[in-house]
């Protein structure tokens, strides 16, 4: 097993995030645009957001890579995990969106996915699990659970009552299954109809909540 180490992100992480995003996600399930540049832009839009957003970021390294990442928000802090200018850096990428046919039809599914994600239930939680990844060669390391020990942790100490998720069938989904996890909500994908899609949510056990 690799000696894995564990810190909080900077800033300079952002484009590593970004790379592990590309490369380890399927894209199929956000658009039915194919092109891989068009995929990488949409994962630089994606991070900009968790990383302006998150109040918890812990990174995952080994040997100077960055092998996997957790990143959370709570309303229980005003405290951010990084001063991030995310404005200029969603800019860049729409704008080279918008020089290209397939670009363009991506813009036009990310516009589509938040009209229904804006009303979704979001289950009265007051934290939410934004985007957690591990490099799927880096796997089996207990890089996951030890992020997602972490992140638990920190909303704990917050005084979190319990926080929600988003995840799929193409992912490791029988992990919430088997932790604790309640599923809330299920549906098809609109882009591959063999993909279901989960929110799940998880109460926390704190000092005020016995």
């Amino acid at each position: 097993m690799k000696k894995i180490h564990y810190r909080n992100a900077t800033v300079k992480d952002f484009k590593a995030v970004v790379d592990m995003f590309a490369s380890n996600l399927d894209f199929g399930v956000f658009t039915s645009v194919k092109d891989e540049e068009t995929h990488y832009h949409l994962a630089t839009i994606f991070t900009a957001n968790d990383f302006f957003n998150g109040n918890f970021i812990k990174i995952a390294e080994y040997n100077g890579h960055v092998c996997g990442v957790l990143i959370g928000s709570t309303s229980m802090t005003p405290d951010k995990a990084l001063a991030f200018e995310r404005e200029t850096v969603i800019n860049k990428a729409k704008a080279k969106l918008q020089m290209s046919a397939s670009g363009r039809k991506l813009l036009c599914d990310m516009n589509n996915k938040q009209k229904q994600a804006n009303v979704e239930n979001h289950y009265n939680c007051d934290s939410e699990l934004l985007f957690f990844c591990v490099d799927k060669n880096y796997r089996r390391n207990h890089i996951g659970s030890t992020l997602m020990q972490s992140f638990e942790n920190f909303l704990i100490e917050k005084g979190a009552q319990g926080y929600f998720l988003y995840t799929d069938t193409q992912c490791s989904f029988q992990y919430y299954e088997n932790n604790g996890y309640q599923r809330v909500r299920s549906h098809l994908n609109k882009f591959n109809p063999r993909v279901k899609h989960y929110t799940y949510i998880k109460t926390l056990v704190t000092a005020h909540n016995p």
